[in-house]
Formats: structure tokens, C-alpha cells, sequence
């Protein structure tokens, strides 16, 4: 005996969020299971059954295929080419991560610049792993056990760079810094770091402003180079160059940007250039685990991020 019940009654919202997709509104009919019970079919009044079709009932989007049954899961839309999910229940859900892991955004189809920007988050800070087949940073298996992360915007164009280090102290262990190419959908190396000798330092810093990322790289002798991370692009502009050297009668001579000073105008210069530079150091960063990943990669995105994935 074929089970029947009034058009969506029986369906519980997944998501009670509204997508954008066009479908065809019911018209006056029922849901009534398959001959075997296997399937829900949608029978319009007059006995004529929906199939092929995407229709909205109750305030609910569901695909009946050709044989009239109603998916779940994946379904490809042959009319903008792009793939739906569809929950347990057959309706089209909405900003949240499929079981597959797959996201789907808030107009219902998969987001998959998404999902590839998340797996090259995982792929990248896999490599920068010290003893790695891509011959990166081989340090040792103490270095590989403290491997940190961060992922924020250096570049300013919205989307989340990566940033690798190892140990506690940044200024002892800047390993890598990744700038993510939303044409080429991919990571572009933009700094990479061997293992800093005793005295030397990379560090990191945010304008006082707060807008442009500068990084600093000072060696124990007192030199000192500048870059800053050019907007929209995964290149680092060395600004400023503070280096010395001593000549045959053990005199230091100093030079800014090739050109050689008197060592008050040096060190004058070189803390102007701090002070463009900034005196805040990006932080946050966290151990490279699983979970922290999952919880900086894996987020549902908000409203202002949708845009950058659409």
C-alpha cells in the first residue's frame, strides 16, 4: 500500500536560510512514496507526476529526477552547471560543510574555489614540514613537532594567507609565508627561510595603520632589511637596506639603499624606518594541528566572504 502525505509536511528545515535558486512552485498536490518505499514522489493533482524538475514546497527546493524521484546529496543542475546539495530530507541546504566535506554556499550549490583554497591549506603547511619529499626546511624532528601556523590577509586583497613558522618565537623561526592567488588557485611562495644562525631574526609587522604587512630580517651584526608585502600580488619590495662593512683599516663604512653615510644618518634612517614599519608583530599563531587547522580552514563563511568564493 503506497504511503501518502500533504506536500511538505512531513519534512523538517535543514537550514532556514533562503537561497537564490529558481525553481518551480508546486502546484497542488502530495508526496507519496514509491511502489518498493524506497523513494518520495511528488503527484500533482490530476495524477501527473513531477519529474525533471526542481520545485519549491512549503518554502523548500527539491529535485525530482527523471523517473520522478526525489534526490538527495549531489545533484548537478544542467541548466547553470553547477552542483546542488540536497540534506536527508531532499531539500537544498544551505551554508554549511556536506558530509563529504564539501561546502556548500548560501545560494545552494558547492563553492569549490573553497574547497580547493582549504585543501591547499592542508597541502602547503604539509610541505613546509621539515624532512618533507619536497626537500623544504629539513631541520629536525624537534622543529617538526612545533611547527605553528597563521592564516590572515598580508596583501590586502580579502582572501587568507599562509604563514608558517616553528617554536614559540617567531623572531627565532619564520619558515615560510604563501600568498594565496585566487586566479591561479593556488599558493605562491612569496618568502621562504632556512633556519636563521644565532642572532638573527625575521619578524613580521602590521603598519601603525593596521593595512600593510612589513617584514623585518636584522642580522647580529646590526643590518637590517625592510620589505613590504605589495597590495594584491605575493611580492615582498625590499624598501629599506641598512648594511655596513669594515675596511682595510678596520673602519665601518654604512650604506642605505646601496649609498653610503655617516653612521648617525644611518642609524637616524633606521629608526625612521622602524617607525614605518610598526611596532606590532602579527600574532596569533598556532600549533599546526588537525584540529587548529580544521578550525581556521573549515569555518562557515560569513556574509562578507561569500563574494570571494562565488
Amino acid at each position: 500500500m503506497k504511503k501518502k502525505i500533504a506536500g511538505g509536511a512531513f519534512f523538517a528545515l535543514l537550514i532556514a536560510m533562503a537561497g537564490t535558486f529558481s525553481a518551480k512552485a508546486a502546484m497542488s498536490g502530495y508526496w507519496e512514496l514509491s511502489d518498493d518505499e524506497k523513494y518520495w514522489m511528488y503527484m500533482y493533482s490530476g495524477y501527473e507526476w513531477a519529474q525533471d524538475e526542481w520545485i519549491e514546497d512549503q518554502g523548500k527546493t527539491y529535485y525530482l529526477d527523471s523517473s520522478g524521484r526525489m534526490k538527495t546529496g549531489w545533484v548537478a543542475n544542467k541548466d547553470d552547471k553547477k552542483k546542488y546539495y540536497m540534506g536527508p530530507d531532499g531539500a537544498m541546504c544551505f551554508n554549511m560543510f556536506a558530509p563529504d566535506g564539501k561546502y556548500v554556499g548560501p545560494n545552494g550549490w558547492n563553492l569549490d574555489q573553497y574547497d580547493k583554497y582549504r585543501k591547499a591549506v592542508r597541502s602547503e603547511i604539509k610541505k613546509s614540514a621539515p624532512g618533507k619529499s619536497s626537500g623544504r626546511n629539513k631541520n629536525t624532528a624537534e622543529d617538526q613537532s612545533q611547527q605553528f601556523f597563521l592564516l590572515s590577509d598580508l596583501n590586502g586583497d580579502g582572501y587568507k594567507d599562509l604563514i608558517v613558522m616553528y617554536g614559540e618565537q617567531q623572531a627565532e623561526s619564520l619558515r615560510e609565508i604563501a600568498v594565496w592567488i585566487p586566479e591561479d588557485g593556488k599558493f605562491q611562495l612569496a618568502a621562504e627561510f632556512d633556519k636563521p644562525e644565532k642572532g638573527d631574526y625575521c619578524t613580521l609587522y602590521l603598519d601603525p595603520e593596521g593595512d600593510e604587512v612589513w617584514m623585518e630580517m636584522t642580522e647580529k651584526s646590526g643590518e637590517m632589511n625592510l620589505f613590504q608585502m605589495e597590495y594584491g600580488s605575493a611580492v615582498m619590495e625590499n624598501v629599506w637596506s641598512f648594511t655596513m662593512e669594515t675596511d682595510e683599516a678596520g673602519n665601518g663604512r654604512y650604506y642605505i639603499n646601496g649609498s653610503e653615510e655617516d653612521r648617525e644618518v644611518w642609524e637616524l634612517f633606521m629608526a625612521r624606518a622602524r617607525e614605518q614599519r610598526g611596532n606590532q608583530p602579527l600574532t596569533g599563531y598556532q600549533p599546526a594541528t588537525e584540529d587548529n587547522i580544521a578550525a581556521q580552514a573549515d569555518r562557515v563563511l560569513g556574509e562578507g566572504e561569500i563574494e570571494l568564493w562565488d
